[in-house]
């Protein structure tokens, strides 16, 4: 094919792709150490991705000790952690949150100035701060970040896709390729170091804002020979069925429930007569499943029983929620902390992710992950680990890049490589074909089933792989897209569709249950075959390789010996 010219072509230090709160971590952290960061991103100008619509609760080690939060953690992870990553996380996280005070963010506090901090998920020591006023607290940080990047000299590009990491000849990370959203102008970075902090894989829910959280960072990963981990497990939340709200995570703790259609607080059957819905959103997604399959739906979420006091403390006074509330109070006349509405489980972000050394540095030389770009989370969430991991994350690997990029230097940017990936990214451009949404609704299609994504089976998975080897072999081939913005979204779906056939084949693979995984014809945890991740890597004829890596108990300190899914009973 003919080479197509490249209409800019950027220099930099460090690279860095997307723009929200992980990247700008990541960008800050670049720049103290180098000139030229450069930032891209595919949403509008410091848009701050999905960081922004949260509640902007933080998780940090503040009146406990990092040994004892990581125990909690490898308990809730049912010995399913990265131990020496997490303590890392864990001892830098009250360092990010006083450069959080330091930008302008505040925290709730007591009148003696004590943090206010509510546990997560029954555990002893995780716990997430509450940011003033609530309701702001995702676009407060936004603003602090943008802000912070805009003093140190960041070079910020919005609306522009990235489609491909460019490699050198020794196979090492040289910059990456993309295009403008509207314009349709071809962008060549050249940069010694690239991180890649996109957010998650998803299959665009509801929610606000997830539905920009498609995967690109892993898609991008793959193609360039990356390995993924973490790719069975996914994130699943609760939600109102006809509005969207921030903020389960605090209200539960605080006296909310959940009930049936007979009004009975079934996660006290499941989970404990205590405790009720008190516990991860998976685990209640997983209760709500097996409710609906005995014919007691639907499911209502209950804030009647929490008290006035905490009810105040979780009343949304800004933003968005605010928004949602007013119009719930006012205009349909509903007493949200006075009575049940009825909610229902959401997929929220595929978990798999870019595999990484403790440096967030790839099998890729040069080539850095952060935050959910990088396979952390075995499909469980504490509410507020979050905005601490994409802190944390993104801090250390946009210094990580930034001292790889002093010490290699500029290396050679092979630019006819560059011209010719992205010729064929815009190949799609104006052909007759299939559009990018028929691809997404199969996708959607394929893992939203209960028994696909909450109660698995290898019959329901097996169904499910027959129709993502059909949606590679007949409809991805055939995508096309009419406008720039449109091929843009063919990517999301292609993004995708990995994401599925990843998830599909790990599910698959790990016969047993644990953490977000429920097998049911497995659903035992099996340690002595299953105590490890499953890696994922392109082959050689394009399909994924997957196999085992077992958790490095002889290097850890923790040896698993309690583990969160034992506290649940669920039918057999």
């Amino acid at each position: 094919m003919k080479t197509l010219k490249i209409d800019h072509h950027i220099k930099a230090d460090v690279l860095i792709i997307g723009g929200g709160f992980s990247g700008l971590w990541a960008a800050i952290s670049a720049r103290e150490h180098v000139e030229n960061v450069v930032l891209v991103d595919k949403g509008p100008a410091d848009w701050g991705g999905l960081g922004t619509s949260s509640g902007g609760d933080f998780q940090c080690v503040q009146d406990t000790t990092v040994e004892a939060a990581l125990d909690d953690v490898v308990y809730y992870h049912d010995g399913l952690c990265d131990q020496e990553l997490v303590e890392n996380i864990l001892t830098q996280s009250y360092q990010r949150f006083e450069h959080y005070e330091r930008l302008g963010v505040r925290f709730e506090r007591d009148e003696n100035g004590k943090l206010k901090a509510i546990p997560q998920r029954n555990l002893k020591h995780m716990k997430m701060l509450l940011i003033r006023p609530y309701g702001i607290g995702g676009p407060s940080m936004r603003d602090a970040l943008v802000s912070e990047a805009n003093r140190l000299g960041v070079r910020r590009l919005s609306r522009i896709s990235i489609s491909d990491i460019i490699l050198d000849d020794l196979g090492e990370a040289a910059g990456a390729v993309g295009f403008h959203t509207q314009s349709g102008e071809t962008f060549a970075f050249e940069a010694p170091s690239v991180v890649i902090a996109t957010g998650a894989g998803g299959w665009k829910p509801s929610y606000i804002y997830m539905s920009n959280s498609t995967g690109e960072g892993a898609y991008l990963g793959y193609k360039a020979g990356v390995e993924l981990s973490h790719n069975e497990f996914m994130n699943i939340w609760i939600t109102p069925v006809v509005f969207a709200w921030e903020g389960q995570t605090g209200l539960l703790p605080l006296g909310a429930r959940l009930v049936n259609g007979e009004n009975e607080d079934f996660m006290k059957k499941y989970y404990s007569a205590t405790l009720g819905a008190n516990t991860d959103t998976t685990y209640n997604s997983r209760g709500m499943a097996f409710e609906a399959r005995a014919g007691r739906a639907p499911i209502y979420f209950d804030t009647s029983t929490m008290t006035r006091e905490n009810a105040k403390l979780m009343e949304p006074v800004r933003g968005w929620a605010k928004i949602n509330y007013d119009r719930l109070t006012n205009e349909e006349g509903m007493d949200f902390f006075g009575g049940k509405t009825q909610w229902m489980p959401q997929i929220m972000w595929h978990c798999g992710g870019l595999a990484t050394d403790l440096d967030y540095e790839t099998n890729i030389p040069g080539l850095f992950a952060a935050c959910r770009s990088r396979g952390l989370d075995p499909g469980v969430y504490m509410g507020g680990w979050a905005l601490c991991t994409t802190a944390v994350t993104g801090y250390i690997a946009g210094g990580n890049a930034a001292q790889r990029a002093l010490e290699k230097g500029w290396a050679h940017f092979p630019l006819s490589k560059a011209a010719d990936a992205i010729g064929q990214a815009l190949a799609p451009l104006g052909r007759t074909g299939i559009p990018p949404k028929d691809l997404v609704r199969e996708t959607q299609e394929i893992v939203y089933p209960a028994d696909v994504c909450l109660i698995k089976s290898d019959a329901s998975l097996n169904r499910a792989l027959r129709r993502v080897e059909y949606a590679k072999e007949a409809i991805a081939p055939r995508l096309a897209a009419k406008d720039p913005r449109d091929l843009a979204k063919l990517y999301e779906a292609k993004s995708m569709l990995q994401a599925a056939e990843l998830f599909v084949r790990s599910s698959l693979m790990r016969t047993e249950t644990r953490a977000g995984h429920y097998r049911e014809d497995y659903p035992d945890r099996n340690n002595e075959e299953w105590l490890g991740w499953i890696y994922a890597k392109k082959g050689a004829d394009g399909a994924p390789m997957l196999h085992k890596v077992p958790v490095p108990l002889e290097r850890y300190r923790i040896k698993p010996y309690r583990y969160y899914m034992d506290n649940f009973t669920f039918p057999r």
